[in-house]
């Protein structure tokens, strides 16, 4: 709550000035005030101070065990003369950030042993029982409409191109559309992927990304394991790449609402066991509404605002010590490096924690990525009052009309009619409906949302 009561949206925003009260009161603060984000470093630092949460990882597995697709050899982010040979946190040595990532969502760890999660919606149910899905867990929901229909999802939620572009290179430089490697994974082109996680017949555009790409996104031929499949025509769906392409069986088609818009899938969330025909199930998942991960990118936040030169006497929550909060870019550090090191990326240089817009850019973007499918972007997006310029903006995909005779044209980028947005100021704030305003005469219409008085 500090965190959004400091950021722009909240914070001396003068463009708010209408949205007042029966009495004419304001109620955007018009005074921009330093302190505020001073007060969010030290709520965040309070959460770090207290011990009581971490980020999850998993150790660093050798070596992998035949048919145990839940548990893969870890495969080492490039080599790195510093991170590479330093332990977690300070480095990646001994965790296998692919999967540490995965299985934060995944439910391959529940809320009860899992130290990240703060809170969380989870649900019990009979195996085998969809009727939670969508009543009680909307996790569990959206897994449904992102596993492909040959392992009986509905094979419906797609990641925009935008989206999958914006995951970084494997050595944490920024993916480049315009200058990716060119053709298709096989075993001649394996030198070229020093970060392997391709599959044959995919597309090199996907090749060497960061880890969080290959936990996230189910691009075209990737291999879903469905391991829970149980009945004797299971091997139709058990550890098979899924293909995109128009006339597969998971590609467009025009008798079925059942096909990705944009021509890539969703894997954040999935498990290796899920799977919804063939005797499977879905392995029951928690809703990350709050996770550490969140508290330590926001003390970065917090500390990135606050000019430099300024300084700041906090309270800790209960009295016990106080915070000097300024900006300290080894404090930044303590909050960013910890969920870069777990992503298998390289912390920022001090060139980017010393410049303050630089470093807003990119926290932008690592937001972006590290807290995806998890309900935050839409607020981030608000409270720094940069939605226009964003969800403004075409939305575009991969050409769901071609056949893998045309994998190519596959490829190239086109504007997804169907799932185009705009934005305009008043979607700034969600309208009061019309019930609480007449339960309540004090009330007053969020701006650019109809009166009914």
């Amino acid at each position: 709550m500090y965190l959004y009561g400091a950021s722009p949206l909240f914070n001396g925003n003068q463009e708010m000035s209408d949205f007042q009260d029966r009495t004419g009161r304001v109620l955007i603060s018009q005074e921009y005030d330093e302190e505020k984000w001073a007060k969010a470093a030290a709520a965040a630092r309070d959460v770090i101070e207290g011990g009581w949460y971490e980020l999850f990882t998993r150790k660093f597995r050798e070596s992998e065990v035949a048919g145990d697709y839940a548990n893969p050899k870890t495969i080492a982010p490039p080599y790195h003369p510093v991170y590479s040979e330093a332990n977690f946190p300070d480095g990646w040595k001994d965790i296998d950030p692919f999967e540490s990532y995965r299985s934060t969502f995944n439910g391959e760890v529940n809320f009860y042993h899992n130290p990240e999660i703060i809170f969380s919606r989870v649900t019990n149910r009979a195996e085998g029982d969809y009727s939670y899905l969508g009543d009680y867990c909307d996790v569990a929901d959206m897994v449904k409409h992102q596993i492909p229909n040959s392992a009986g999802g509905y094979n419906m939620h797609s990641m925009t191109m935008k989206q999958c572009d914006a995951y970084d290179m494997a050595d944490g430089t920024p993916f480049d559309r315009n200058d990716h490697l060119e053709g298709y994974a096989s075993a001649a082109n394996k030198n070229l992927r020093p970060y392997d996680n391709l599959e044959d017949g995919v597309w090199m555009g996907y090749a060497n990304r960061e880890p969080r790409f290959y936990a996230s996104v189910g691009y075209n031929g990737a291999r879903w394991n469905c391991t829970s499949a149980s009945d004797q025509s299971a091997t139709d769906v058990i550890n098979k790449q899924v293909w995109y392409y128009r006339g597969k069986l998971d590609g467009r088609a025009n008798n079925s609402e059942r096909w990705l818009a944009t021509g890539i899938g969703i894997k954040k969330y999935i498990h290796p066991n899920d799977c919804m025909n063939h005797g499977g199930n879905i392995q029951e998942k928690l809703e990350p509404a709050l996770r550490y991960a969140d508290i330590l990118v926001s003390y970065a936040e917090a500390l990135n605002n606050i000019e430099k030169g300024n300084s700041y006497t906090i309270e800790s929550w209960d009295g016990s010590q106080t915070y000097t909060i300024k900006h300290d870019i080894n404090e930044m550090r303590r909050g960013m490096k910890p969920v870069r090191m777990r992503a298998g990326v390289p912390d920022f240089t001090d060139e980017v924690y010393n410049d303050r817009e630089l470093f807003f850019e990119r926290l932008v973007h690592e937001r972006q990525i590290e807290f995806f499918a998890e309900s935050q972007r839409y607020y981030d997006l608000r409270r720094w009052k940069i939605a226009p310029q964003h969800e403004g903006e075409q939305i575009y995909g991969c050409n769901v009309m071609m056949d893998e005779s045309n994998r190519d044209a596959f490829y190239t980028p086109v504007r997804v009619a169907g799932v185009q947005t705009a934005f305009s100021r008043k979607q700034y704030f969600w309208p009061m409906i019309y019930d609480e305003l007449q339960r309540n005469k004090n009330m007053t219409q969020a701006p650019g949302w109809q009166d009914y008085d």
